[in-house]
């Protein structure tokens, strides 16, 4: 199989940041990319929504309706507050790796 070189300008924070996610994936850049390549490939498109709107991405992902959205939004704040009034909600630590150590 013959390959060609790809170039492409992207944010050195990005970069620096995606590496360091795909390499504690155990993949390179090269990989994650030719993975995204076979990806669009196979489903004739991009693998994800490219939408602005919050509730078109609801809808087209997990065929869910605005009202279903909203619906689902007041359930978790309601959850999420009566879990900080009974004390037993944790901090979310900066460094997922300490979240992980906890569970």
């Amino acid at each position: 199989m013959s390959t060609t070189i790809l170039r492409t300008r992207i944010d050195s924070h990005r970069a620096a940041a995606v590496k360091k996610i795909l390499a504690g994936l155990g993949l390179d850049p090269t990989s994650a990319v030719n993975m995204f390549y076979a990806q669009i490939a196979a489903r004739r498109g991009l693998p994800f929504a490219v939408q602005e709107d919050g509730y078109d991405y609801a809808q087209s992902e997990y065929g869910v309706t605005p009202a279903e959205l909203d619906a689902a939004a007041a359930r978790i704040k309601r959850s999420v507050a009566r879990s900080r009034r009974r004390g037993d909600s944790l901090p979310v630590p900066a460094d997922w790796r300490e979240l992980r150590k906890k569970l």
